[in-house]
């Protein structure tokens, strides 16, 4: 039984055999009633579907709605329908590489959306009427993750015969509720179902972080609509003479005038507003707001008094921008307005590391960073560019709400005036607030675009030490952007800078890993090329040599000795065969003696002088040793071949629980791992023992590499 009661089936187990043994669990509940062997979810949850009348042989999950219309129309109306794309971003690797489907709910069981495998969706619907509209709580279809998840409120997973109908037995389903950040209602579950043998705990751990990743989305979504709502009604409480406090259709309150007039979070209304009771018990009353915005609270002085008449039309209090000369600009005020700027661009990060955390691609990246920066910014134009190595600049994305764009893969020279050169040279955050009698590649394409650019700032995107681009604002009218504007752009350039680090390493990690299996592949015909081609054959030639000769009379003694002595010769001969191809596998005296000796019995074979410098003392962790000396041996065989050196110098120390080599040779130098040599899978092997590989190698000068290996 799994140690995590809520996960069915752990990393080292086979869904295979752990279905066979729930399947004997299950029958032997409903003979003899025993839950011993059942997890404790589990046997709750069979429990409550006896109760609700579940047959455990023939139950399915009952279809509420048969109207496919009015299942779309209730789910285009539920609150997580918005996030149907972030959660498809989640779990889509699930749908991919194991055909499982991809499930949402509402807080009642009833199935909204499926997305996944049409043949899955086929046999899943076929099977067990798992389709939208079907109802899948417990009271419905018995022990399912969808059902137990909400009747629980916990994320579980279940699998094969702990579903108690046996329609069910064939899958296995990982699910975890949704609740609302701003009440802490339950909104409905996201599962993911897959046949029996794609059963694994990722499912779970998957489901429950898509879980957080959209209550964390909702939270970010109910603070934009605070900020809009709070510019929206600014003007008419900065006006309001009485207290006012400006609250969320959810009771959330949102913004408080004059400052410590309500000291809470939240606020019991009747729906439709009227009399409240603030904290403290005094009276108010609660204003509704047009569209369902949410409600004005009115703190009254005694229970008795005159109720505040509404608005004509509150949005009227709104004609200009919130702050213009017509009441003046007050701290309050301020901090509101601050409080709003501060949500938008909480949100505007959220969403795009959102598509980072998702692993979404570089493109979407960038198209979204150009958007949501110019948005922001209230900024003509924004976009992502690329600096090359031959002095241009490559645009990765581009927004604008003017009519004419700049396409995805323009290249313009950086020579000339541009904030975009500013930063490459700088690597630090830059502007320009006025482009008058400036000029050069860059401001002649933006007059193209349409209105003559007047002030553009711009931020580095810097990875791994390197100015690898960056995010630009530009705006053509006359006002230029505030001076916090470069701290702005900063968030959203270290955001893609992850993303651009992450994708990096994730390329690296499969072309390492391709390398590694095609030297093992490499490594495995050689040997077996090897030993075909020499001690095959002569095992071979020696076994039909000794049956030939026990087939034979002998003359006599002498005759005998001849044949032993022959076959004697040819075992030592593919005894120094073997030797020599074992050789290139791991020295003998690498296992015996240790890198010291190794390494000197390499020097000793090298064509031109070794100068060797050991000390470290000892021996270390046999793959330390072996990785030292295939670093070394192939540093030695490169200044050989390529190097023209006339001498390498080979230090070993250990300092600070490290083993540390250096290899320096007096060559020709100019080695680049991208052009081969040997060098890539020299950085696969260091990296893959933790350690770090560096190579120094200028033209003329030589080479050195530099290798630390941890020793703990």
């Amino acid at each position: 039984m799994p140690t995590n009661p809520w996960v069915a089936v752990e990393a080292t187990a086979s869904p295979s055999l752990r279905a066979l043994e729930l399947q004997r669990i299950w029958y032997d509940y409903l003979s003899h009633g025993r839950l011993d062997r059942v997890r404790l979810p589990i046997a709750e949850s069979w429990g409550r579907s006896e109760v609700a009348g579940i047959s455990p042989s023939r139950s399915r999950a009952p279809t509420m709605f048969a109207d496919r219309r009015e299942v779309r129309e209730r789910w285009e109306a539920h609150p997580l329908e918005a996030a149907a794309p972030l959660i498809r971003r989640w779990l889509w690797r699930f749908t991919d590489d194991s055909q499982h489907l991809i499930v949402v709910s509402d807080a009642e069981g009833l199935l909204l959306w499926l997305d996944g495998d049409a043949r899955v969706r086929s046999a899943a619907a076929d099977t067990m009427n798992f389709v939208e509209g079907a109802l899948w709580n417990e009271a419905g279809a018995g022990t399912n993750a969808i059902g137990t998840a909400l009747a629980a409120d916990h994320p579980v997973q279940v699998h094969a015969a702990e579903h108690f109908s046996e329609v069910v037995h064939s899958w296995t389903c990982s699910a975890a509720p949704v609740h609302d950040p701003d009440d802490g209602k339950l909104l409905g579950v996201i599962d993911l179902t897959g046949l029996m043998p794609t059963a694994h705990p990722d499912t779970l751990a998957a489901t429950l972080a898509a879980a957080r990743a959209v209550e964390a989305d909702l939270r970010v979504r109910a603070q934009l609509r605070d900020a809009q709502l709070r510019v929206r009604y600014l003007d008419r409480m900065a006006s309001a003479t009485g207290k006012l406090a400006l609250v969320g259709r959810g009771g959330r309150v949102i913004a408080v005038q004059p400052e410590g007039f309500l000291r809470s979070e939240r606020l019991e209304i009747p729906v439709g507003g009227g009399d409240v009771v603030l904290p403290g018990g005094r009276p108010g009353f609660a204003e509704p707001l047009d569209h369902d915005d949410g409600y004005l609270v009115h703190g009254l002085r005694e229970s008795r008094a005159p109720r505040p008449r509404p608005a004509p039309n509150p949005m009227a209090v709104v004609q200009g921008e919130p702050g213009d000369a017509r009441d003046g600009p007050t701290e309050w005020r301020r901090s509101q307005l601050e409080l709003s700027r501060l949500a938008e661009e909480q949100a505007a990060l959220r969403r795009v590391a959102t598509l980072v955390a998702g692993q979404a691609t570089a493109e979407e990246i960038f198209a979204t960073v150009a958007e949501e920066v110019a948005r922001l910014l209230t900024a003509d134009r924004g976009f992502v560019c690329r600096y090359e190595r031959d002095g241009t600049m490559t645009v990765t994305a581009f927004w604008t709400n003017e009519e004419r764009g700049l396409p995805v893969g323009t290249r313009v020279e950086l020579q000339g005036d541009s904030v975009a050169a500013l930063v490459q040279q700088s690597g630090r955050p830059g502007r320009i607030d006025s482009y008058e009698g400036l000029s050069g590649p860059v401001v002649e394409r933006a007059r193209t675009l349409g209105s003559a650019p007047h002030s553009t700032v711009g931020a580095p995107i810097l990875v791994e030490g390197r100015v690898w681009g960056a995010i630009l604002a530009g705006s053509a009218g006359p006002q230029v952007f505030t001076e916090d504007t470069e701290s702005r752009l900063m968030g959203f350039a270290e955001l893609v800078a992850t993303a651009i680090s992450n994708a990096v390493a994730r390329a690296e990690l499969n072309a390492s890993r391709a390398r590694i299996v095609a030297a093992g592949d490499d490594a495995r015909r050689r040997i077996e090329r090897d030993l075909h081609d020499g001690a095959q054959q002569r095992l071979v030639s020696l076994a039909l040599r000794l049956r030939s000769a026990a087939a034979t009379d002998m003359a006599g003694p002498a005759q005998f000795r001849d044949e032993l002595a022959g076959a004697s010769s040819e075992v030592i001969a593919a005894l120094d065969e073997l030797r020599e191809v074992s050789h290139g596998i791991h020295p003998a005296v690498l296992s015996e003696g240790g890198l010291g000796p190794a390494l000197r019995a390499l020097a000793g074979r090298c064509a031109i002088p070794v100068e060797l410098d050991i000390s470290a003392p000892g021996r270390f962790a046999e793959r330390i040793e072996v990785t030292g000396y295939y670093v070394v041996s192939e540093v030695l065989t490169n200044a050989v071949k390529h190097a023209g050196a006339t001498v390498v110098r080979v230090a070993v120390e250990q300092p600070h629980r490290m083993l540390r080599l250096s290899i320096r040779d007096d060559g020709v130098g100019g080695a680049d791992p991208a052009r081969g040599s040997g060098l890539i899978g020299l950085y696969d092997r260091v990296e893959a023992m933790g350690g770090t590989i560096l190579v120094d190698s200028p033209v003329g000068a030589g080479t050195a590499v530099l290798v630390s290996l941890p020793l703990d």
